[in-house]
């Protein structure tokens, strides 16, 4: 095993394990923990995405692109298992997603990004959204005052299908790994594509435990989510309906401008500004230029939408140093 990454996890989990994670409510601290599990997520390098490198158009973090660019492959979470650490981990490599698992004592935090294999790495595709919708049945809306059905109630389909198969794959890892014998509490977090997959994983999960039955059953209680820099992943019936996320993003960000609100998808509900300076502001959000303005924008947002960056940032934040 990689000492570094052995040193970093274990700073990662100190933190971690000094958090209250029962407590749903909004955390810093909680956010830094979920950045940092999803920045190590990209150090993990398949040699299939070597040989799918040139389908990646935007980089999500500066650790990935240099292992793509040298093409080095690093089987990291692999080993994970074998680390001398207070926490169990298993990884999930699904063809569109990756997903790290990462329990200790009664938490679970899930922590996502996308593969190459996953159009939505094209920008082109992610202008071009296709929708998932989940309307229809009286139990999406159980109001005393009867059933409510939004037009917008969908979620972006290939979010949904890249995350939702994984579920049975999810549940059985952490069905061998759990011997707290407690309900456990599940943590939801991703960056970039990732944190799209995370926010629909994590409304579903939710949603499971209460009223709907889309996917299979995740043991324990998705408590909250955590995300960084994501696309909009829903149509905003859903946001109304379905928990969503704790969403970070930078306003030189391009990626959580698509796709369009004119195609209407929608922002998350709980929208977090963080700024150069590491203050952060619930805000609403306010990108209101069309299609043609992204694309002096894009060259500039490599740099504002790196995973590295969004650490740093929250970093400045806690006040408390990466680990």
């Amino acid at each position: 095993m990689d000492a570094k990454l052995i040193d970093r996890l274990s700073g990662i989990l100190s933190l971690a394990n000094q958090q209250d994670w029962k407590d749903e409510s909004f955390s810093l601290n909680k956010a830094q923990v979920c950045v940092e599990l999803s920045s190590i997520v990209y150090e993990d390098v398949q040699e299939y995405e070597l040989k799918k490198a040139s389908r990646i158009h935007l980089f999500a973090s500066d650790t990935y692109r240099g292992l793509i660019a040298n093409r080095t492959t690093n089987s990291i979470l692999d080993g994970l298992s074998e680390a001398n650490l207070d926490a169990r981990f298993f990884a999930v490599r699904g063809p569109y997603a990756l997903v790290l698992g990462t329990i200790f004592s009664d938490v679970v935090i899930l922590a996502i990004r996308g593969t190459v294999f996953r159009e939505l790495w094209d920008w082109k595709t992610n202008i071009d959204a296709e929708k998932y919708h989940v309307r229809g049945c009286p139990q999406f809306h159980p109001f005393p005052y009867g059933h409510v059905e939004f037009d917008d109630q969908f979620f972006h389909r290939g979010f949904f299908e890249s995350i939702i198969p994984q579920f049975a794959s999810i549940s059985n890892h952490i069905n061998q790994r759990n011997s707290s014998g407690n309900d456990l509490k599940v943590v939801w977090t991703g960056h970039s594509l990732g944190g799209a997959m995370a926010a629909v994983g994590y409304a579903i999960h939710a949603e499971l435990n209460t009223r709907i039955r889309l996917a299979e059953d995740i043991p324990g209680h998705a408590v909250c989510a955590y995300t960084f820099g994501m696309p909009r992943y829903c149509g905003l019936g859903s946001v109304c309906s379905f928990p969503g996320p704790h969403h970070f993003y930078r306003k030189e960000d391009l990626v959580p401008t698509v796709p369009l609100r004119k195609m209407g998808f929608s922002d998350s509900s709980k929208e977090y500004e963080i700024t150069d300076s590491g203050s952060i502001a619930l805000t609403a959000r306010t990108d209101t230029f069309g299609l043609a303005g992204h694309v002096p924008k894009l060259l500039s947002s490599i740099k504002a939408h790196s995973i590295e960056g969004y650490a740093g940032l929250l970093s400045k934040a806690t006040g408390i140093a990466r680990p």
